[in-house]
C-alpha cells in the first residue's frame, strides 16, 4: 500500500501520508513546505471525499486527514484503483 500512495506525496495538497498496513492517513494542507493546515471551516476533508464519492470511492474525512481503511482482503488491482480516485479527489481541490 506504501508503494502505492508515493505519487500522492507530489501533490501539492497532501502535507504528510502515514500507513500502517493497509491503514491509510493523508493529511491535507493548505501549504506544503510549512504544512500550514487548513481552517476547519474550509471542509477540505469533506470536499475530497465527496469527489471521491462521485468517482465511486467511500473514504472518511476527519478534519483535513483523509482516512483509508479497505478490507484486508481487497486486491492490489482495486487498491491502485481506490489511490488513483483519491488521487484525482485531492487534485480537484483549488491551487494556491
Amino acid at each position: 500500500m506504501s508503494q502505492l500512495l508515493q505519487p500522492l506525496r507530489k501533490l501539492p495538497h497532501v502535507g504528510d501520508i502515514r500507513c500502517h498496513g493497509l491503514m491509510v492517513g493523508i493529511e491535507l494542507v493548505r501549504n506544503k513546505t510549512t504544512k500550514e493546515p487548513y481552517p476547519m471551516k474550509a471542509r477540505i476533508g469533506h470536499r475530497v471525499a465527496a469527489a471521491a464519492r462521485t468517482r465511486g470511492l467511500l473514504i472518511r474525512p476527519l478534519g483535513n486527514i483523509i482516512v483509508l481503511l479497505p478490507p484486508l482482503s481487497t486486491s492490489e488491482k482495486v487498491l491502485t484503483r481506490m489511490v488513483d480516485i483519491l488521487s484525482d479527489s485531492i487534485e480537484t481541490l483549488p491551487a494556491h
